[in-house]
């Protein structure tokens, strides 16, 4: 790029396009500090201004060894490591934790259908989706178009499987199982677009986009690209040099690296005490769910009284009925029918 900027007359655009990037450097390492600064301070107990004196000394010194005369080479051997054995297992992780782990306890609660029909989910989509993306890159590199279909249709059996055993409404399948975890983070962000939270249109398939590939196209890819980096690194080694010290130090920034981030995940014992109800930031998809429970059951209150009432003034059309002032016998049978209204909730 300095050759290119000298040969083209453009040096001076060459500087303020390199200062730019230092200057987008700086930022992403505040940022990148300042996270492992915080779990410190919460753990500890120590100043800030001494947590941060600490990182920031021990970050220079592992930087420093980029500026050396082999450091290219150094810093080539960790940024491969380091974004295949640790960048994209920190993705899958964050994948499983949305969409696997996030409100399943939660959703399993509701019944036992509710329990074993993302259970089979579970296990039907994972099982296949690790074998499959494996043996697809280590086994039969050549038909990977085969290893996709493969997956698709795993996928779909798991689905449809997951639908049989669960028992209940499509609609409620879909979000309540196919889309656990997902779902109630997706519109907790779309309906921040409305200030009454009412749903728009684009919100239903923005959400399906988000926890489809959240919870199983990403998964899938970085179990692959994961296969398919660890083979590679098996058959022929990364980088110029491939024998030595060096690809040795470079480990070290591996093993590093993994402290940074398991160290802040087991370092605090204890839950964060926030100043607002954190439940209440993701509690969308309950506030929709209330509404349409509460629209069906005032329908059905509804429906209910008009029947009494016809029964009470003999007329058999419904649709016609002048409200009037109950009678005791009426008031008995509404008290009644809440009664068992609120035992069937109870019991659901």
């Amino acid at each position: 790029m300095p050759a290119a900027a000298v040969e083209a007359d453009m040096a001076g655009t060459l500087a303020l396009f390199m200062f730019t990037l230092w200057l987008i450097g700086i930022d992403s390492a505040v940022a990148f500090i300042e996270a492992l600064v915080t779990n410190m301070i919460d753990q500890s107990g120590l100043a800030r201004w001494n947590c941060a004196m600490m990182i920031c000394t021990l970050g220079f010194i592992l930087s420093s060894l980029f500026c050396s005369n082999w450091g290219w080479v150094l810093f080539d051997l960790v940024d491969h490591y380091i974004s295949l054995y640790i960048i994209l297992p920190v993705g899958l992780c964050q994948c499983i934790a949305v969409g696997w782990i996030f409100e399943r306890k939660k959703t399993s609660m509701r019944s036992e259908k509710h329990r074993k029909s993302m259970r089979a989910l579970a296990l039907m989509y994972w099982f296949p989706t690790i074998a499959i993306t494996f043996y697809f890159s280590f086994g039969f590199a050549s038909d990977k178009m085969w290893g996709a279909i493969a997956l698709l249709v795993s996928t779909l059996i798991a689905l449809m499987t997951s639908y049989y055993m669960a028992g209940m409404p499509l609609i409620s399948w879909y979000h309540e199982i196919v889309l656990c975890g997902t779902d109630k983070i997706a519109m907790s962000i779309s309906i921040l677009s409305n200030e009454d939270q009412s749903r728009s249109w684009w919100m239903l398939p923005f959400e399906a986009y988000f926890g489809i590939l959240i919870k199983y196209v990403n998964p899938a890819c970085l179990l692959f690209f994961i296969f398919e980096g660890l083979k590679s690194d098996l058959t022929t080694p990364f980088g110029i040099i491939t024998d030595g010290w060096l690809p040795i130090v470079a480990s070290m920034y591996v093993f590093i690296a993994l402290l940074i981030v398991f160290i802040p995940l087991i370092a605090c014992d204890y839950p964060e005490n926030f100043m607002h109800n954190v439940a209440k930031e993701f509690s969308a998809d309950d506030i929709f769910e209330n509404k349409i429970k509460i629209e069906k059951r005032l329908a059905r209150k509804m429906k209910n009284m008009g029947n009494l009432l016809g029964a009470t003034t003999g007329n058999k059309d419904n649709s016609k009925i002048e409200l009037i002032a109950p009678t005791e016998k009426t008031e008995a049978k509404l008290e009644s029918i809440d009664a068992k209204e609120e035992e069937w909730d109870t019991n659901k």
